[in-house]
C-alpha cells in the first residue's frame, strides 16, 4: 500500500512539473496552424481588451485547461488541456 502511495505522488509531482504553461501552449498553436494560428491568435488578444490577453488558462495543478475569450467581445471556446506537457484538442 506504501509503495502504491509513493507511486501516486510520484505521478503528481511530475505532472505538476510538467504542466504546460500559457506559453507553451501558444507555441504549440504556432507550429500546428503556422501563420494562421499566429494571426488568429494575434486578433484574439486585440479584441479580448483584457490584460491577459484572448487566451487564457485555468490551472489545476496536474493539468492545464487552455479557452479562449471569456470576457469582453469573444465568447467562452474551450481549445485544449494539457498535461505532462502535451495537448489535447478539445473542438
Amino acid at each position: 500500500m506504501k509503495t502504491l502511495l509513493f507511486l501516486l505522488a510520484a505521478v503528481a509531482v511530475v505532472l505538476a512539473f510538467t504542466n504546460p504553461s500559457e506559453a507553451d501552449f501558444r507555441e504549440h498553436v504556432r507550429k500546428k496552424e503556422g501563420v494562421a494560428g499566429t494571426v488568429g491568435m494575434a486578433v484574439a488578444d486585440l479584441l479580448s481588451g483584457g490584460k491577459k490577453g484572448g487566451i487564457n488558462r485555468d490551472n489545476y495543478i496536474v493539468a492545464s485547461r487552455f479557452y479562449l475569450g471569456g470576457d469582453g467581445i469573444l465568447p467562452r471556446e474551450d481549445m485544449a488541456w494539457g498535461i505532462g506537457g502535451f495537448f489535447i484538442e478539445t473542438k
